[in-house]
């Protein structure tokens, strides 16, 4: 530190060091604001109005962050939203038969009807068919996968050349829904083409371009059903309505008329 300017006594004149407190000479208490004032810094008027406008306009320190934390209370709002709808059954999920005794054998009449070309038509409905996917179960989905999310069930919603399939899952006991819709066209007799028009996890409804990367998940579920699907691929028109699904054997070929006897 550099050292103490001297201090003049103003009672008797007499010069003493900087660090004395009393007059040397006659006693008397010596004035120290002088070496408080002279180890100070000289403060610029700038600094000084700047110093008295901080004093009476003090900074808001929410409003810097104000857009932020509404930013971030927006996409909290949306991401807890999000998980309220997906946590909510979507509509039209079909009630669980009580009796299972009198479920139609979907895949004998598949088998029926493959075997028997004549043209003939069967109508399923919705509900039958969903009280045999009920019954069925998942036959080859991984163990794991049941352990760790059980799946309860499979369920389909028909309508108008199309519809929805679903699976009900059960996490702690609490039912969750998955469900894929899309629209079939048949390119063929028995030959059908599912095309993906969006999909749902509870109510929060997925982008069809989302939706077909979890259609990827469908096949495990579609192997259960492996003999129905071989079936299937036999019949002569397979046609969704409105509630039901109408199932037609394939026609027999008409007989080939003999050719005459080719005379030398």
């Amino acid at each position: 530190m550099p050292p103490l300017p001297n201090l003049v006594c103003k009672a008797c004149g007499y010069v003493n060091e900087g660090e004395r407190v009393y007059c040397h000479g006659c006693g008397a208490k010596l004035d120290r604001e002088l070496i408080i004032s002279q180890q100070q810094p000289a403060v610029s008027t700038e600094q000084k109005q700047r110093e008295i406008r901080k004093i009476m306009a003090p900074k808001n320190p929410l409003l810097p962050h104000f857009w932020k934390n509404l930013a971030t209370a927006v996409l909290l709002a949306a991401v807890a939203a999000a998980l309220v709808d997906a946590a909510l059954p979507p509509e039209g999920v079909p009630a669980v038969a009580k009796e299972l005794s009198n479920t139609p054998q979907l895949d004998v009449v598949l088998e029926n009807l493959a075997n028997t070309p004549d043209g003939q038509l069967k109508a399923v409905s919705e509900a039958d068919l969903n009280a045999y996917l009920r019954k069925e179960r998942f036959r080859k989905v991984p163990t794991w996968l049941t352990d760790t999310l059980p799946l309860r069930r499979a369920f389909v919603n028909l309508g108008e050349g199309g519809g929805r399939l679903g699976v009900e899952a059960a996490l702690f006991q609490y039912p969750l829904y998955a469900t894929l819709s899309g629209q079939v066209q048949s390119t063929g007799p028995g030959k059908l083409t599912a095309v993906c028009t969006g999909g749902a996890i509870g109510r929060l409804r997925i982008h069809p371009a989302v939706a077909c990367y979890a259609g990827a998940a469908l096949p495990t579920l579609l192997d259960s059903l492996k003999r129905e699907r071989q079936h299937l691929d036999k019949l002569g028109s397979v046609e969704i309505t409105q509630g039901r699904v109408i199932l037609g054997a394939a026609k027999a070929a008409p007989p080939v008329p003999p050719q005459p006897a080719v005379q030398r």
